[in-house]
């Protein structure tokens, strides 16, 4: 690379820069884009690029813009390297941090650092078993790091091990206790191990969300006569999920319950008679609560339902899922939001799903697969479904018998009308889903099928073809 090149990207630099300031950040990342062309070898380009994607959400472009770094960028030393090993890790792609951290590993080889970063890229990468490995020569040379026993714990988790994990997340917090990370890690676990309401304590120290006014937090007064707004956060899968608990008799009895969501469910809600509003949009209101603490808040268990155990929260006017005993219309949802970190894992190949149709020659499939396209859709006869908001998908949900997804947001969709949906688990669950069993106190109308072993959705396809034959078979014996 010659001076000219470097001089000239570190001018695009500056003007991405002042593009930046001034708002225009498009413009920013056309620069930083250019820079980055121009002189590849910069590592600090890409780093500047990626965190200007960063700051304008797209994820995507994150870990792409940080995957090219680790093909292309010179990395003199060992600071280099960690420096975008950390980038790819907070990016989510900490499976490509793995040669980063292994390089600063090799040559700082009594650096609890380094072998608890390349321990956790490692767990990134699905591989616990050399993870755990990498963690244990961490603690070999600093027994009491908060940082290395946090890495075990989650480590731990992803072997299976859940009370072992809260063992090491436990010795973490004993000497680093206002680590919020780790006391949501410890929450998960504790789901897991059937501790709905500890869960749910230590689930109070995320980042909570803020109205945006002068309202004041809820903390369980009594609100007759008073106005509460509940706040959206994380995922819609999440959104879907706790809307139950806006049904409780202690909100309902609010002169005005909002409930603020993701742009794109508003018109879903509104329907099913939810007061919806946008999230960021500013209502006055008198109190305050994230959606995710009305369990703590409420002081309820895992899965609260109505006093008249009703299985469906959300209900559309004139709209009844069917209650066919043989499943002849059968939705079909094969992978997440590939921006989710956890994506790789929850989401299956769809190649996998190529034989379903010309085993069940009686079943009508229906794609309901997000961005799907005719390139991307399994082999067979499948009706395919116009995109359209989550209202449309719920009303495409009550035409079908069954719905059988990954664990994604539209599992939550169908858990919440009550229509019989089969969840797809991988084989380490989300906590959500308990760390055993085929039924969830979620969704009553729920079955989950797991993988008996890491990444094995083989296996679960079998069983799922399986179960669809024995409805079919016990329909046709009747």
């Amino acid at each position: 690379m010659s001076t000219i090149d470097e001089s000239s990207a570190i001018t695009l630099c500056s003007e991405g820069a002042v593009r930046a300031e001034a708002g225009d950040h498009e413009g920013a990342i056309a620069c930083y884009r250019d820079a980055v062309a121009i002189a590849p070898g910069l590592l600090p380009l890409h780093l500047i690029l990626a965190n200007a994607q960063l700051l304008a959400g797209d994820t995507l472009a994150v870990r792409d813009s940080l995957r090219h770094a680790v093909r292309v960028a010179e990395r003199p030393d060992v600071h280099a390297d960690f420096q975008l090993g950390k980038a790819l890790v907070e990016a989510g792609a900490g499976a490509d941090a793995v040669p980063c951290f292994r390089r600063v590993r090799t040559e700082l080889p009594r650096d609890v650092v380094a072998a608890s970063a390349l321990a956790a890229a490692l767990r990134d990468a699905q591989r616990p078993d050399e993870a755990w490995t990498e963690v244990t020569h961490a603690l070999r040379l600093a027994p009491r790091d908060p940082v290395a026993l946090m890495t075990a714990g989650m480590i731990r988790h992803d072997l299976s091990d859940y009370a072992g994990a809260k063992t090491w997340l436990d010795r973490s917090l004993a000497l680093r206790p206002d680590a919020p990370g780790t006391r949501v890690t410890r929450a998960y676990v504790r789901h897991l191990l059937g501790d709905a309401s500890g869960g749910w304590q230590d689930f109070e120290a995320r980042t909570l969300p803020q109205p945006g006014t002068s309202a004041r937090a809820w903390q369980g007064e009594a609100l007759a006569g008073r106005s509460i707004i509940v706040l959206g956060e994380q995922g819609l899968g999440d959104q879907f999920q706790f809307l139950r608990f806006v049904r409780h008799p202690a909100l309902a009895a609010a002169s005005r319950l909002v409930v603020s969501c993701q742009a794109e469910a508003v018109t879903l809600l509104r329907a099913a008679g939810f007061d919806a509003v946008a999230r960021g949009e500013h209502v006055s209101t008198d109190y305050y609560v994230p959606m995710l603490s009305l369990p703590h808040r409420l002081g309820v268990g895992e899965a609260w339902q109505s006093p008249d155990h009703e299985a469906a929260y959300v209900r559309l006017p004139n709209t009844l899922p069917r209650a066919s005993a043989v499943p002849q219309r059968v939705g079909v949802t094969w992978a997440g939001n590939s921006a989710h970190r956890n994506d790789a894992v929850r989401s299956m190949p769809v190649a996998l799903l190529d034989g379903l149709a010309h085993a069940h020659p009686s079943v009508q499939f229906v794609c309901l697969q997000h961005g799907a396209t005719a390139a991307s859709m399994p082999k067979g006869q499948w009706e395919t479904k116009e995109q359209g908001d989550w209202l449309a998908t719920a009303r495409q949900l009550c035409t079908l018998d069954l719905l059988i997804t990954v664990d994604t947001g539209i599992a939550h969709l169908a858990g919440a009308l009550g229509m019989p949906v089969w969840i797809l688990v991988s084989h380490v669950p989300d906590w959500r889903w308990g760390a055993s069993g085929s039924t969830t106190a979620w969704y009553p109308s729920a079955r989950l099928f797991r993988q008996p072993a890491r990444g094995d959705w083989s296996r679960v396809l079998t069983n799922v073809s399986a179960a669809l034959g024995c409805a079919t078979m016990a329909a046709d014996a009747a």
